[in-house]
């Protein structure tokens, strides 16, 4: 079986990137600001819709608060940050005078499409049912969302499809081997939490409030056990 959903995903937002980059210099800046808050706002009620589906809240609060402590320590945002810089580097990619503003904003996209908690969930739904239909929207708003993104980021925006295919496929194949292991609470409380990393990526993209989303991806992890042993006492 093959992950025909997260192909389309992938060829929605490289097809959107490219045009995107054609129309780089033909979208006036007061255009691209407004349709950075449309999609800014589009991510926080994606992710407030994801966030109502919680079985447990203190293992979905917790995971958050041990995910942050997680990527502070291991400072996660400045290791991801210095290896994309030396890839776009390596591709001769131009990159603005502003690289920290510009490569901050690269990972909060580059987080939107790799790690959002619709794609994550997408790919692994499709892995057990073979039904791509939440792919398939996600890949709707993809196209558009990676116009607008790329109309700001340039062609260094193709790189992000090479993560998105690997970590969303990751995802699909596994999803046959982590069923027997996980309850619908998890699952539950899984997607809330990517969920409320959708919705900071919101805040972000729409520059409502800067909050490291990247240093939080620890809690995608930590939020299968945190939800497992609420769920022995609650």
């Amino acid at each position: 079986m093959y992950p025909l959903g997260v192909i389309i995903d992938c060829l929605c937002v490289f097809i959107g990137t490219n045009i995107g980059c054609f129309m780089q210099n033909r979208l006036p800046e007061k255009l691209k600001h407004s349709l950075h808050d449309v999609f800014g706002v589009a991510a926080i009620a994606i992710g407030i819709t994801s966030l109502i589906k919680l079985s447990s809240l203190p293992a979905v609060i917790l995971s958050l608060i041990l995910g942050m402590i997680v990527g502070e320590l291991l400072d996660a945002e400045k290791h991801i940050k210095s290896f994309f810089s030396k890839i776009l580097l390596k591709f001769k990619f131009s990159v603005p005078n502003d690289e920290d503003e510009y490569l901050q904003f690269y990972l909060i996209v580059a987080i939107t499409f790799c790690a959002s908690g619709t794609n994550i969930f997408g790919a692994i739904d499709e892995g057990i049912t073979g039904d791509f239909t939440i792919l398939l929207s996600k890949a709707t708003m993809d196209i558009f969302a990676s116009v607008i993104f790329a109309s700001t980021l340039g062609k260094a925006m193709n790189l992000i499809i090479i993560p998105q295919f690997l970590i969303l496929s990751l995802f699909f194949y596994s999803s046959q081997l982590i069923t027997p292991f996980i309850t619908t609470n998890m699952f539950n409380d899984f997607i809330a939490v990517g969920g409320l990393m959708t919705f900071i990526l919101g805040l972000n993209i729409a520059k409502i409030k800067s909050i490291s989303a990247v240093n939080l991806l620890p809690a995608l992890l930590i939020v299968w056990p945190a939800s497992y042993a609420f769920s022995l006492f609650l």
